[in-house]
């Protein structure tokens, strides 16, 4: 389905990319072991808090606080990343029923004990179905609720799930049977996880907030199109709480002069607040800073999919070279791309993948570029190794008024002595370029003026300058030099097993450089950022294997090369 969808993006069309309907009912059917105890759905509710008080004394060296994996037993090496049970994707496609098998037997081979005997079976289910749904978020549950209340507002909402169906076989059941298969398969697994967390919310002996401190969250709703009306029947939702004790929602109407006020909210410093209205279909939200209670602004707006309305307003570079064993001497690049929409209005082109996602923007990496990016929580497409279509990505968060929308590629440009750097753009270039090289290149662009500004850190140099191309809009630099012989950090031959801990030094030397940092070093010196750099490292590491961006050998090389130097650093510090 990519192709058709890629070939009309890239002459800037962006039709093509609506989900598609007419495809043939699927019924699906699960088999169900017979030792598994199935509970008589008359008399079960299962408690999803005391599951999440459970999780939080017996799970959490493993599988972290939020059920990501990446507790303290994972990232010292002492067992393997388990399930990534943040991973939507991956978790709508079980069911609470496996997830309580697991429990229940253990998995011997990832170190997982058995937990029949420590715990009681309905323990064990309070923990399965909190453990479930730890993949469920805010913006997910809202727009569910959403679907639910405009499609079937006066429908009766369902008793207990039943946990032999993952969310994907339920939002198949509940599409053909409730809405005669009018949603699309990616709306249709929203409202399942809204029905069924609404059913596990409906016990809930110690709910977020219990024995803390009470106040109130207010603020108002504007309207950031002009001319543009909030309807006076608009709810704001709150929501609050974390991973620990879970979440819950609370709504209230907006007054006249579009306030809200959500009174009774136990304020904690370890929770999370999120304010959220639908307008026009789609939903609106904003995380509160971190003890911000008042005069909070949540901004909604009219859309546009007119594309002249936006423009790169800004592109800040990377450049490092290395040697990799297989690919040979090269250049690894680091793109942060800002894009500005000049409307008040929120761009998207309105078209969806069939998973539901938008095609909103489209970006080519530069010709004779080797991707290394990494998806960031499903918000990437990306377009490789296709006959006569140069490897792009396309991004499908809307774009809000203003600059704030960025865009971080990183890739692989192969060197010898110099390379061209040419990147096509769709859109004008109206933006201020800023590139930080190695000592040893040199960099020469035929568009602007490019102004030394001084060292960053002890081995690069920063160089800024001004693009203004409208017509045929192409970044074009010329890099050159030998940085191999002139390095005073000693460069060697490296494997592909360093490249990911290069790409992410990278990101993090733009992101400094970004944040005016006046001087970056490229080895951080105190153990503690280095500890803390690795272990990061690794959690990444650990995510794009379990979603299946990187080979499986390829994996294992990098992670022992990281932890025997997470080790090594480790030690040196005690």
């Amino acid at each position: 389905m990519l192709r058709p969808v890629v070939c009309m993006l890239l002459v800037m069309t962006l039709f093509g990319c609506a989900g598609l309907s007419g495809e043939p009912e699927i019924v699906a059917t699960v088999a169900l072991p017979m030792s598994t105890p199935v509970p008589k759905l008359s008399a079960w509710q299962p408690d999803i808090a005391n599951g999440a008080r459970i999780f939080a004394e017996r799970c959490v060296d493993c599988h972290g606080a939020n059920g990501g994996g990446q507790g303290e037993l994972v990232l010292a090496g002492s067992v393997n990343p388990p399930l990534d049970m943040t991973d939507r994707e991956l978790v709508a496609l079980k069911s609470p029923l496996e997830f309580y098998q697991i429990i229940t037997e253990g998995r011997i081979e990832n170190l997982m004990p058995p937990w029949e005997q420590a715990l009681t079976e309905s323990e064990r289910w309070d923990l399965a179905l909190y453990s479930y749904s730890l993949s469920y978020d805010a913006e997910l549950l809202a727009k569910g609720e959403s679907l639910w209340a405009e499609r079937c507002g006066e429908c009766d909402l369902p008793a207990v799930i039943a946990p032999v169906f993952s969310d994907a076989e339920y939002a198949e059941q509940l599409n053909s049977q409730q809405f005669g298969g009018a949603l699309t398969a990616r709306e249709a697994r929203e409202a399942a996880a809204y029905l069924r967390m609404t059913t596990l919310e409906a016990k809930s002996e110690s709910a977020p907030g219990d024995a803390l401190p009470l106040g109130s969250i207010s603020g108002r709703m504007a309207h950031g199109t002009a001319g543009g009306i909030v309807p006076p029947d608009t709810l704001a939702q709150l929501q609050y709480g974390n991973a620990e004790l879970g979440f819950r929602r609370i709504k209230t109407s907006l007054a006249a002069d579009l306030s809200f006020r959500f009174d009774n909210v136990p304020i904690s410093e370890s929770y999370s607040y999120v304010v959220s209205a639908m307008y026009q279909g789609r939903l609106f939200s904003r995380r509160l800073p971190a003890g911000a209670t008042s005069d909070i602004t949540l901004e909604v707006y009219d859309l546009t999919d007119d594309p002249s309305q936006l423009s790169v307003s800004r592109i800040d570079l990377f450049i490092d070279a290395v040697k990799l064993d297989d690919l040979g001497a090269g250049l690894v690049i680091t793109q942060r791309i800002g894009i500005r929409n000049r409307s008040d209005r929120l761009f998207t082109s309105g078209r969806r993948f069939d998973d539901g996602r938008e095609a909103v923007l489209l970006l080519q990496f530069p010709l004779g570029a080797r991707v290394m990016s990494g998806d960031e929580q499903g918000r990437y497409v990306f377009i490789e190794d296709m006959d006569k279509i140069p490897d792009s990505i396309i991004d499908t968060r809307p774009v809000p008024p203003g600059d704030a929308h960025q865009i971080v590629l990183d890739y692989f440009l192969p060197y010898a002595g110099e390379a061209m750097l040419e990147q096509p753009f769709n859109y004008a270039l109206e933006a201020d370029l800023s590139a930080t090289l190695r000592d040893g290149l040199n960099l020469v662009s035929g568009q602007t003026q490019l102004e030394d500004s001084g060292a960053v850190g002890e081995v690069f140099r920063l160089y800024r300058g001004r693009l203004e191309v409208d017509s045929q809009p192409r970044l074009s630099l010329s890099v050159a030099g030998d940085p191999f012989a002139t390095s005073s950090d000693d460069m060697e031959i490296v494997t592909s097993e360093s490249l990911g801990i290069l790409v992410a030094l990278a990101a993090g030397l733009v992101a400094a450089v970004l944040a005016g940092a006046g001087l970056i070093k490229r080895r951080r010196r105190q153990a503690g950022g280095e500890i803390e750099r690795l272990v990061a490292d690794l959690a990444r590491l650990d995510e794009a294997h379990d979603k299946g961006h990187i080979n499986h050998d390829l994996y294992h090389h990098q992670r022992r090369a990281l932890k025997a130097r997470l080790t090594q650093v480790m030690t040196a510090d005690e």
